[in-house]
C-alpha cells in the first residue's frame, strides 16, 4: 500500500500502528489517497472515507469525486452463475441505503450503477460442488473411486 500511495513504508506503518498513531481518524488527504488506490481494486470509496471520521453524508461527495477520476470503462470479472437470490437481495438492500430520500430515479440509478461492482465484489466468490457444476453443464455427476460406489444391479 505504501508503494501505491507513493509514501515510505515507515510513514505508512505509522498510521497503521495504534501505539504510534493515537488519533481516532486518518487525515483526510491520506484517506482520499487510500480510497483512490482501493477503488482500483473494487472497494467502495465511501467505505474508505469512514477512516477519516466522515459520516455517510459527508463521505458521499468525497466518494463521487474519487469515482469521477476513474476511467470510463470498468473491468470486472463476473461468474457465469449469479449468487443466490438471497445474496443478491441483501446486496441490493445495502446499495439502496446509499440512495438519499427524495432522490430522482436518475440520481438513484447513477448511485446504484456506481456502487454495483463493489456490491457484487462484496458478495465474494461462488463455490460450487461437483454435482452442481455437472447438473448446470448438463453432464453426469463425476464419481470419486474412493468414496462413491457404483449402483448395484439386481
Amino acid at each position: 500500500m505504501a508503494e501505491e500511495l507513493g509514501v515510505g513504508h515507515s510513514r505508512y506503518q505509522y498510521f497503521e500502528d495504534p501505539n504510534r498513531y493515537k488519533k481516532a481518524a486518518l487525515p483526510i488527504d491520506l484517506t482520499r489517497a487510500v480510497a483512490e488506490v482501493l477503488t482500483r481494486y473494487g472497494v467502495d470509496p465511501a467505505e474508505v472515507m469512514v477512516l477519516a471520521g466522515l459520516t455517510d453524508t459527508e463521505a458521499e461527495p468525497e466518494a463521487r469525486e474519487i469515482e469521477s477520476q476513474r476511467p470510463t470503462f470498468l473491468s470486472i470479472s463476473l461468474p457465469v452463475i449469479l449468487p443466490s437470490e438471497v445474496a443478491l437481495r441483501d446486496m441490493f438492500r445495502s446499495l439502496l441505503v446509499l440512495v438519499p430520500e427524495g432522490a430522482s430515479k436518475d440520481e438513484a440509478a447513477e448511485i446504484l450503477a456506481r456502487r454495483l461492482p463493489a456490491g457484487l465484489a462484496a458478495i465474494g466468490p461462488l463455490s460450487l460442488d461437483q454435482a452442481s457444476v455437472a447438473s448446470l453443464a448438463g453432464g453426469a455427476i463425476p464419481q470419486s473411486p474412493a468414496t462413491d460406489r457404483p449402483e448395484s444391479r439386481p
